[in-house]
């Protein structure tokens, strides 16, 4: 039953990676703007601080604030290389590489080394996730750098938030985490470009309809972590995290039904070799990420 609440989660997530592709996309909402307001709605949680407050010691509330600055970081450069790339290319190589940086960091941080089935992933992982990423005609070393950082960050991220999140609820350490992340946002602001950017006013009569599917984009997201969450509380994590593929699985499938009938929508390059090549680039990465995981 886990297994299945596991995979209908990861359902969700690729329906929600779709969408941010959509809105930057489609709707030319411009990453920096698209990160200040996902950012901006996490802030939302102060709400909560009344029931969750404690506290902590300086050491951890530093941690905190820095690891979510470094979630806004990571945030901005992932939607920027999703506004450059298309989702079924972006999201598996990002995610597939987090791991592979986890491993990484362990190894430089003194955490652990990396076991034979860890190396084993990551030997499927790299090429999986390149191949996916491969496009013909593209200057591809500008575009993997941006999607590499964006992997690297994430993988800071969790370590930095696995080591804040160590003292009191973790409600109260998400709290903190997200005034960090709101820190970012305030240096957005005094760089005039991006302040543009951010308050940009466009003539565009489907905005309401752009904002509404934000929101929902966004309480969908948020319910999701939950759901998440919850799963991590009801079954083993390993095993959640090696059916992460699924997630790429979807995501492909979709793309290629919306590019297909909605082009509007979500298009992306299509042909048999495509097909061939980011089917087998997900085939790698589910594969490498089992071995890494269980």
């Amino acid at each position: 039953m886990i297994i299945l609440l596991t995979i209908f989660q990861y359902l969700i997530q690729a329906t929600v990676d779709l969408m941010d592709k959509f809105l930057i996309t489609a709707r030319k909402i411009e990453p920096v703007a698209y990160t200040f307001y996902t950012v901006a709605m996490g802030l939302l949680l102060v709400l909560f601080w009344p029931w969750s407050y404690f506290a902590l010691p300086v050491k951890f509330i530093l941690l905190n604030l820095f690891s979510g600055a470094v979630f806004s970081l990571a945030m901005y450069v992932f939607f920027k290389a999703l506004s450059q790339g298309e989702a079924s290319r972006v999201v598996p190589y990002v995610f597939a590489l987090v791991p592979v940086f986890d491993v990484v960091l362990s190894l430089v941080t003194g955490r652990g080394r990396p076991t034979i089935s860890e190396v084993s992933g990551i030997f499927l992982l790299v090429p999986g996730a390149l191949l996916i990423s491969h496009q013909k005609g593209r200057v591809w070393g500008k575009y993997v750098i941006i999607k590499t950082v964006s992997a690297l960050l994430f993988s800071l991220y969790y370590l930095l938030w696995q080591y804040g999140a160590q003292n009191g609820p973790v409600l109260n350490n998400l709290i903190w985490n997200r005034i960090g992340a709101a820190a970012v946002l305030l240096s957005l602001l005094v760089y005039a470009p991006d302040r543009k950017k951010i308050f940009a006013i466009k003539k565009d009569p489907r905005k309401k309809s752009t904002s509404a599917i934000f929101l929902f984009k966004q309480v969908l997201g948020g319910a999701n972590f939950i759901f998440l969450s919850f799963l991590f509380v009801l079954g083993k994590i390993s095993v959640i995290n090696a059916l992460q593929g699924f997630r790429y699985v979807f995501l492909l499938l979709f793309s290629l039904v919306l590019s297909k009938t909605r082009k509007h929508l979500i298009a992306e390059e299509e042909g048999v070799g495509i097909l061939s090549q980011k089917s087998f680039g997900v085939i790698l990465v589910f594969a490498g990420t089992l071995l890494l995981f269980i």
